[in-house]
C-alpha cells in the first residue's frame, strides 16, 4: 500500500453490540491531499492486526 509521508492515518478499534456484528473491529482510514479517502475494516482487535491483513485489505479487487 502506497501512502505519502504527509498522509494522516487513523486507526480506531470499535466495539459493536448489535446482533450479528463482530465483537471488535479495527477501522483504518488514510487521508491524503488530492486523493480520495481510503477506509478499511478488519474484523479483529487492533492488537491482532498484521501487516498482511492490511496489505490484503488494501489490495485492489479483481472483477471478471
Amino acid at each position: 500500500m502506497d501512502v505519502s509521508p504527509n498522509a494522516a492515518v487513523l486507526v480506531t478499534e470499535l466495539r459493536c453490540t448489535e446482533p450479528g456484528c463482530p465483537p471488535l473491529e479495527t477501522v483504518i482510514a488514510i487521508l491524503e491531499d488530492a486523493v480520495a479517502p481510503r477506509q478499511y475494516t478488519l474484523h479483529r482487535a487492533v492488537a491482532d492486526v498484521t501487516r498482511q491483513d492490511i496489505a490484503d485489505s488494501a489490495a485492489p479487487t479483481r472483477r471478471g
